[in-house]
């Protein structure tokens, strides 16, 4: 998934020598980030990467049942999962509530990952995304022209 800022706004932080420098929105958002699991605990957190005026998050979830309805041996779930939209819309809420300020643009943007060579091509553009920021259409010093 990928979740932009409000107009676009750098307010995660800065990329310096490649690497994302965070501000305190982006150790908010980081927090947040990171507590996904604590609160669904059906989603399992993969690569992520802060830049200063987005995210990208792999989120992978869990086969869960809607609660009351038995397994195949018999037991009863107490919780069910959560569809991405609800998982996305918390972590936006938590990291905006954390930081004091609306941080996120109204949307975000997901692709369903099916197989081990999308999953591979998504960590490889999820890791590299911090060394293409000079060049990055939406950075407001980018180094080309435009």
């Amino acid at each position: 998934m990928t979740v932009c800022a409000r107009d676009h706004r750098c307010l995660f932080g800065g990329v310096m020598d490649g690497g994302m420098q965070p501000s305190r929105a982006g150790e908010a958002v980081k927090a947040c980030w990171n507590e996904i699991p604590v609160h669904f605990p059906h989603v399992t957190l993969d690569d992520f990467a802060l830049m200063p005026n987005h995210v990208h998050g792999i989120l992978v979830f869990s086969d869960a049942l809607e609660a009351g309805q038995p397994t195949r041996a018999g037991h009863t779930r107490a919780g069910h999962a959560r569809p991405l939209q609800v998982v996305v819309g918390s972590f936006k809420a938590a990291a905006s509530r954390r930081a004091g300020i609306g941080l996120w643009q109204r949307s975000y943007w997901d692709r369903i990952i099916r197989t081990e060579a999308e999953l591979d091509t998504a960590r490889e553009y999820i890791e590299l995304n911090p060394s293409r920021w000079p060049v990055y259409l939406e950075n407001p010093k980018r180094t080309l022209f435009r």
